[in-house]
């Protein structure tokens, strides 16, 4: 029996799941820690989970990854030199090195300043060694790619080294935003390129060395993996994006939020009439806003192993804070329940507001240029996980002054804390890890807050339902304009709504009126009253917990390609502008007509590369002409034609 094998890498667990290529059935799942600093050992826990004779099976691997949002968001990209033409930044750019060339275009393409390749040698030399890609971006390259795409051969040819033009990945006017995604693509092409290779050794290991690989995109589509090598900015959400994919798919719904609650993020998104709604302002990651496609996703920091802690008005928060819940530490750490308990009594003296009884344990990371005490308290965390006081008095220090911060800082160590998973836990919810953990640390936070553990716990779970109602809330606003003061009318009206006190003059009933697709572990537990508050009707899909893998392996893959076509200076010519270059014709009509062919042609191209072989086009023209003044009569202004190529990505049909 053949089967594709689609694989999500999230902030906490990587899934995996084996479909049926012919039924689109799920036939088998499994989840494993997402090993953050080695991607591909997680990927290969999942696998091993998986049963091997199927595995050995499968004609696709599609994977979704976090590789890219977390290296832009954590500041681990490659080294990039950036090469400019036609204007420079007085703000800063995510790249190494920047310089300026001489050959500049104006904003229909025409060329003012010829490109002086000697000068692109020599400033493309005084780089070498200094950065692991290249990217080149001009002012007009949307207009005519020419300047680009001669930079591009010659720096290829100087460094040796990975090449992006601006105009590749967008279409979009915006010269700095589009030079912004042109430098994070290039220094995510080191990290992709390491990470497709270390899965493909996995995929060796079990006969899968032939099979396609795709890459999930950040508006959910698929591209195979040599595509991705060129194009790792378009990877940055791919998670959610492939969330959106499976919640539909498992539902079959066409108007619904999508919400996914993973260990660290809540993500909700729209899908209206089977898609869902793509981002006009561009995917925005890391403080960088990018021109890149990606679904219209509502990110908020609460997920199962959110940190829960206190404010210093003494209330209790959760997130954005991600931390390892205490019932996982606890697994390989029976004493830790002990140590946590012993500290009661010290957290609410020796510590700060927001502080309390957390824990630590080793990454696995090799640490250089280490402290006395550095050195000490990693050697104290080796036999395994440990409470902050038990470390405080083995090393005699002031445990608010243990100095812990800058080694998770650096990703030596994690901290562990009471987290949502520990409150299911603590409850009686959930019983896959140490109850007995998660019990000892709400003890502790219930001694701090001065309550009774049992009342403590009951409002804890009330305070995350409420984070993530509010999260939900705030979407609904969002998604129908209200974004100012969001925030502030989701608390009125989540209070409102829940609280209904006796004396209240007030009262509201609230109804979402969409059904909510809840995706991931913790929604069972999570969204029945939150939904109920929201007077929202629920769906909890069979394999819910593995949605997004399984919108991985039954995504298609989808190309866009626009072309413009604007009278030349003089009004005499019209002129095509395009991803492949500019062209002028006497008539519209013969314009249009070129435009169309060539776009579609283009799409079809684009999409094969991407991994279809069969693809459906669709052509949308949105003429735009003005009002003559005084006058009925009106001027062409530009023609803009749009062509989408969809198709089921190629699989290995002779196992099928």
């Amino acid at each position: 029996m053949a089967a594709i094998l689609g694989i999500d890498t999230g902030g906490t667990y990587t899934d995996g799941v084996l479909i049926d290529p012919k039924t689109r059935a799920v036939c088998a799942k499994a989840k494993a820690f997402t090993t953050r600093e080695n991607l591909a050992s997680g990927i290969a826990a999942c696998m091993e989970r998986l049963p091997e004779k199927l595995l050995r099976e499968s004609v696709m691997v599609c994977l979704s990854t976090t590789l890219a949002t977390n290296a832009v968001v954590e500041g681990r990209s490659g080294r990039v030199g950036a090469f400019l033409m036609g204007r420079s930044f007085d703000r800063p750019l995510p790249a190494a090195r920047v310089t300026r060339l001489r050959g500049e275009l104006d904003i229909k393409g025409r060329q003012l300043t010829a490109l002086d390749e000697d000068e692109i040698r020599r400033k493309a030399l005084e780089m070498r060694g200094e950065v692991d890609a290249a990217a080149i971006s001009g002012f007009a390259s949307v207009r005519d790619p020419s300047h680009e795409n001669r930079v591009k051969e010659i720096v290829r040819q100087t460094l040796g080294v990975p090449v992006v033009c601006a105009h590749e990945l967008s279409q979009q006017l915006g010269f700095y935003d589009r030079t912004v995604t042109a430098v994070l693509n290039a220094g995510l092409i080191p990290g992709i390129t390491e990470l497709i290779s270390a899965v493909e050794t996995v995929l060796d290991s079990y006969g899968l060395a032939a099979a396609p690989v795709m890459i999930v995109k950040g508006d959910g589509s698929l591209m195979r993996r040599e595509y991705a090598l060129d194009r790792p900015i378009e990877t940055v959400l791919s998670g959610p994006a492939a969330s959106i994919v499976g919640g539909r798919y498992l539902t079959n719904e066409d108007d619904a939020l999508v919400l996914d609650m993973g260990g660290t993020t809540t993500d909700i998104a729209h899908i209206k009439g089977g898609r869902a709604s793509i981002s006009a302002a561009g995917a925005a990651v890391g403080g960088w806003r990018t021109q890149l496609r990606a679904a219209d996703i509502y990110t908020y920091g609460v997920g199962g192993d959110s940190r829960l802690a206190f404010d210093p008005q003494g209330g209790l928060t959760v997130g954005p804070r991600r931390v390892v819940p205490l019932c996982v530490a606890g697994v390989h750490a029976p004493w830790l329940a002990g140590e946590l308990r012993q500290s009661m009594g010290r957290a609410m003296t020796e510590l700060g507001e927001e502080q309390y009884a957390e824990c630590y344990r080793l990454t696995g990371r090799v640490g250089e240029n280490l402290t006395a005490r550095e050195q000490t308290l990693l050697g104290l965390l080796a036999d395994g996980v440990h409470s902050l006081f038990w470390l405080a008095d083995r090393t005699g220090c002031d445990a608010a002054k243990l100095g812990l911060e800058p080694l998770v800082r650096r990703g030596l160590i994690q901290r562990c804390g009471l987290t949502p998973t520990d409150l299911l836990h603590a409850a009686g919810r959930f019983s896959r890890w140490n109850a007995e953990t998660a019990s000892a640390g709400a003890a502790v936070m219930a001694a701090r807050a001065g309550k009774a553990e049992d009342v403590f716990l009951q409002q804890a779970i009330d305070t995350v339902e409420r984070s993530v109602g509010m999260a939900c809330l705030c979407t609904a606003l969002g998604l129908t304009g209200c974004d100012a003061n969001a925030d502030t009318i989701a608390a009125y009206l989540w209070n409102s709504a829940v609280k209904n006190a006796p004396d209240d003059l007030l009262r509201l009933r609230l109804s979402v009126d969409r059904p909510v697709i809840a995706l991931g572990a913790p929604v069972a537990a999570w969204l029945p009253a939150v939904c109920g508050a929201l007077g929202a009707r629920l769906l909890i899909p069979e394999h819910a917990e593995v949605a997004n893998a399984v919108g991985a392996a039954v995504g298609n893959v989808s190309v866009e390609v626009t072309a413009l076509i604007r009278p030349d200076q003089y009004h005499e010519k019209l002129v095509v502008h395009a991803p492949w270059g500019a062209k002028a014709f006497d008539t519209l009509d013969e314009a249009e007509r070129f435009a169309a062919c060539k776009a579609a042609q283009y799409a079809a191209a684009e999409a094969e590369a991407a991994g279809s072989t069969a693809v459906e086009l669709t052509q949308t023209v949105r003429p735009v002409y003005a009002e003559r003044p005084g006058t009925t009569e009106k001027s062409f202004v530009e023609m803009q034609l749009r062509v989408v190529a969809v198709g089921a990505p190629a699989w290995n049909e002779n196992k099928v």
